[in-house]
Parts: C-alpha cells; sequence; structure tokens
C-alpha cells in the first residue's frame, strides 16, 4: 500500500508542474484570462519540447527528457521576448496556431541553456548542503561602554 501512495504523490506532484505550466503559458505569454480554453495545439506543442519533438508523438523517437520546472523556468526566462515579439507582430500573426508556432520556435533554442543552468545550480546546491562548518566559529567581542554615567548635576539640565 505504501507503494501505491508513494506512486499517487508523485503523479499529483507532476500534474501540479505540469497545471503550473500550462497556468503561466496561459496567463503571462498568450494573455488568455480564465474563461479561455487552453489549446490543445499548445498541450501537444509542449508535451513534445518535453521529449525534443516537434510535436508529442509517441511513434516518433524521443530526443530529450526535460521537466515542467525547466519548461516553465525557460518560459519565465523568454517572456519579455515573446510578449514584445508578439506585441509588435500582432498585424502578422495570421491565427492561434501561427501564435503558437512562434512562441514555440522562440522556446525551443533556449531549453539546453536553462537545463544546464538548472543543472550547474543543483550541483551548486548539493555541495553547499554536504559541507559542514563545524570548525568555524564565531566568538563576538563584548561590549566595553566607554562613557561614564551621567554626572547629577548634568541630569537636572535634562
Amino acid at each position: 500500500m505504501k507503494g501505491v501512495d508513494k506512486l499517487r504523490a508523485v503523479k499529483e506532484k507532476n500534474n501540479s508542474s505540469w497545471d503550473e505550466l500550462c497556468q503561466y503559458v496561459k496567463k503571462e505569454i498568450l494573455k488568455y484570462d480564465d474563461n479561455m480554453k487552453f489549446p490543445k495545439n499548445l498541450a501537444l506543442k509542449l508535451q513534445g519540447l518535453k521529449k525534443g519533438q516537434f510535436v508529442a508523438n509517441n511513434n516518433h523517437e524521443v530526443n530529450a527528457c526535460y521537466d515542467d520546472y525547466t519548461l516553465l523556468c525557460t518560459f519565465k526566462l523568454c517572456k519579455n521576448k515573446i510578449t514584445n515579439y508578439l506585441h509588435d507582430n500582432d498585424k502578422k500573426i495570421q491565427d492561434e496556431n501561427h501564435k503558437i508556432n512562434l512562441i514555440i520556435k522562440m522556446i525551443e533554442p533556449e531549453i539546453n541553456d536553462v537545463y544546464l543552468r538548472l543543472q550547474r545550480a543543483e550541483k551548486t546546491m548539493a555541495k553547499v548542503e554536504n559541507e559542514t562548518f563545524e570548525n568555524q566559529s564565531n566568538e563576538n567581542a563584548e561590549y566595553v561602554k566607554k562613557t561614564k554615567e551621567v554626572n547629577d548635576n548634568m541630569k537636572k539640565l535634562f
């Protein structure tokens, strides 16, 4: 029973990270509100990006294995570039599929760089966590008062 609970917890974590990615792209990149449907084409493209494919397809070879967090970080890193481009070229963009293809085209070259950054950060964190700081001590200096008590004559002035 414990194995099933662990599997369920992992699946819920994966679903929440996928949902976070989809919500970020929907609201921050596409500027859709809650009344608008998340495009199925975009979901397939995001699943494809995770596998290093153009579109998610189980019949094709998997070229990469990125997690949702890596894609989310990539979108956050490229948000300004994407939104500026979409705003400046609004008249040229034909429809929703065209917009999605442009977004994926801007994100795809950045994924490997973000993945490597995240790997370096993870290694650094692991290195810091494994370090011990027992040999370092913090001996504070004792405070020594240099002024004298206020004279009785001075107390009357205040």
